[in-house]
């Protein structure tokens, strides 16, 4: 990808931060939606935790299944798959269908999510070469769209319209992006040199892959975690009105575009390794106070610093396994693989333990995950790669 023209290079990276947006705006609706879906169809806190899990166990399997499918089909069409995905999934959930119903249509969409998700990651290292402030610029699409998700719940509330209609809104910006693929400079793979070099396994020796796996695992669940589960929590817990507690969510993530920004210019400044270490410790004094406090304003500065602290963590981690990812679409497929279980356990098992203990002893389990991300950073630290320390 050496040899792509500069505006070629620089219409691609457009496109997937385009993507990103639409990824980040679908996520975070479907976490923005969880309080009202759980009141539509009379759900628990557990079953509310199992929607998420759901999507987020299709983003899993497409996570193993995108870079052979890539292969297979050619990039492009697998970015075009995963923006029809989308639309499907979002028109058929604005239908608000039987609940089996609901549950097959989030797993499609998690399909798409990890479709794109893992597409995306690949071909901005590849492009970038695991420049870390072109990856994170790239991120900061996500939390754009993750930003503008949240709001547009938040709006439908205050005009008191259905929830169903930010869905559909979502549905049209994801057919547009559909058309708006399709001209996009995608580089495919060399299919006849693939086939006469086979794919090098040798990553799998290298223990660095593996703490990769569980820091994505660790940071996407409390991620997925926190987004999923906030608004709940403050509008049950701590007696927030749900538009407050929507533009909460919306603040999270505009603290995550201003950290994302502001790393992307001083990030080439700080080890990446350290970088992360710094952002491992704001997310868990973050959740502490956000578990612990209870006055308004504190719990407003207990987001804003979450949102900052979160903001750098998985972009992060991309420019900690760049030398892994560029190597082989296999490796980044297991990286995002495990991001992708995190996003499916973790709300879980905080759904099921805010069922039986409360929705506060969730968010006391989320603290807890945040402390074994905190510790995996610090592994990170004392035995970096290499090319973590340039």
């Amino acid at each position: 990808m050496k040899d792509m023209e500069k505006k070629d290079k620089t219409r691609l990276l457009v496109g997937l931060m385009l993507f990103f947006m639409v990824n980040g705006m679908l996520v975070l609706m479907t976490s923005s939606l969880l309080v009202f879906l759980i009141e539509a169809y009379q759900l628990s806190y557990q079953q509310g935790g199992l929607l998420l899990t759901i999507q987020a166990v299709g983003s899993i399997l497409t996570n193993f299944l995108s870079g052979p499918l890539s292969l297979r089909i050619g990039r492009r069409k697998t970015l075009l798959l995963a923006a029809a995905g989308f639309t499907a999934s979002l028109l058929l959930i604005a239908v608000r269908p039987p609940l089996f119903a609901l549950q097959s249509v989030l797993f499609l969409s998690g399909l798409s999510w990890g479709i794109s998700n893992n597409m995306i990651n690949f071909l901005v290292v590849r492009v970038t070469g695991g420049n870390s402030s072109q990856i994170i610029r790239v991120h900061t699409s996500f939390s754009v769209g993750a930003f503008i998700a949240p709001l547009l719940v938040a709006l439908a509330v205050r005009l008191q319209v259905s929830w169903r209609w930010p869905v559909v809104f979502l549905a049209i910006c994801a057919s547009a992006l559909f058309v708006f693929t399709a001209y996009l400079p995608v580089p495919e793979s060399q299919k006849q040199k693939e086939k006469k070099k086979p794919a090098s396994l040798a990553f799998l020796r290298s223990w660095h892959l593996y703490l990769y796996m569980l820091i994505l695992f660790l940071y996407v669940g409390v991620e997925t975690g926190f987004s999923g589960w906030l608004v709940s929590y403050l509008t049950r817990q701590r007696s927030f009105d749900p538009a407050v507690a929507q533009s909460l969510l919306s603040t999270l993530w505009v603290a995550m575009i201003v950290g994302r920004i502001g790393t992307s210019f001083f990030s080439q400044h700080v080890r990446p390794h350290r970088y992360l270490l710094l952002e491992a410790t704001g997310v868990a004094i973050a959740a502490f106070l956000l578990a612990s406090g209870s006055q308004p304003a504190l719990l407003v500065i207990a987001v804003v610093l979450l949102g900052l602290s979160m903001s750098a963590c998985y972009g992060m981690v991309v420019t900690n396994a760049s030398w892994l990812i560029a190597e082989s679409a296999i490796a980044s497929g297991l990286l995002m693989s495990l991001g992708g279980l995190g996003a499916s356990i973790v709300p879980l098992f905080t759904g099921i333990i805010a069922e039986k203990s409360g929705i506060l002893s969730g968010v006391w389990f989320l603290f807890g995950t945040t402390c074994l991300l905190l510790l995996l950073a610090l592994i990170n630290i004392l035995f970096p790669h290499k090319t973590s320390c340039v």
